[in-house]
């Protein structure tokens, strides 16, 4: 029985959202977890960074709550909650306009001990991993893949938009990147696998340190909004499988507030200094 609400918890109108995609299997023993509960604990892991064995007590115990993240992540429950809350946003606050541009990056992170796929990036002065991601005009998530942080992003970026089949890109004529996707071999992937045209965002010449480049800074918002996750300021996970389920489940944290916000958080204000 849970004895106290968390920040990170969702509300009864955010978990009727969601409820109906969980899967039910029939047969067996009765279920004896309640499901509001383990996800209740999963984004408080999100939110927190803490440990699994540090999950508070109230929640069910950290090996139920991992057997559902680890079922979730296999079979596709995520990415089917995930895709839907982005149908419903999309349609709240752009309806009727399709898609018709997206963006690419990378985000270098450094891991802690363990773990798959590790490498150094010396470009950003990171061991670990790198985070790929596309988003729409919106800076909703279309796809992610992690990586060594070693592994070139142009190189990536075949794999990446290979993720994007069965997305909806139908509208979409063109993919922003910047002058690290500048690789004719992924010229000629996109030639030949896409309908949409890659177009490189280039710093203007002569410009020094941080500059907002034009459409780019959709893909960058992103990253801030991952940021706001203490389980994503560093990579955390042993599997790149885990790493990539907590990106979205960070997106579908943020797409349940959007949808139905919760109205209780404080708006910050600075005190007048005396």
């Amino acid at each position: 029985m849970r004895t106290q609400p968390y920040p990170s918890d969702i509300t009864d109108e955010q978990w009727a959202l969601i409820e109906p995609h969980i899967p039910v299997y029939p047969g067996g023993r009765p279920r004896t977890t309640d499901l509001r509960d383990v996800v209740d604990a999963i984004f408080y892991i999100l939110r927190t960074g803490c440990q699994w064995r540090y999950l508070p007590k109230d929640f069910p115990p950290k090996s139920t709550v991992w057997r559902y993240f680890a079922e979730w992540r296999h079979n596709g429950t995520l990415d089917t909650i995930h895709d839907l809350l982005r149908r419903k946003v999309r349609s709240a606050e752009k309806p009727y306009q399709p898609r018709t541009t997206a963006s690419v990056d990378s985000q270098s992170v450094d891991t802690t001990s363990g773990g798959e796929q590790r490498g150094r990036d010396n470009a950003k002065n990171v061991d670990g991993r790198k985070r790929h991601i596309v988003v729409d005009s919106m800076g909703l998530l279309l796809a992610v893949l992690v990586t060594a942080a070693d592994v070139d992003d142009a190189k990536a970026a075949a794999e990446l938009f290979g993720r994007l089949e069965g997305q909806p890109m139908g509208k979409v004529v063109r993919m922003y990147g910047d002058n690290k996707y500048h690789n004719f071999v992924l010229y000629q992937w996109v030639e030949d696998n896409a309908r949409w045209e890659l177009v490189i965002v280039r710093r203007p010449e002569g410009t020094e340190g941080w500059v907002r480049l034009p459409i780019r800074w959709t893909v960058e918002r992103t990253f801030a909004w991952l940021g706001r996750c203490r389980r994503l300021s560093l990579d955390r996970e042993k599997s790149v499988l885990s790493s990539e389920a907590f990106v979205k489940l960070a997106m579908i944290h943020l797409m349940l507030n959007r949808l139905e916000p919760k109205g209780t958080d404080a708006e910050f204000q600075y005190r007048t200094a005396v």
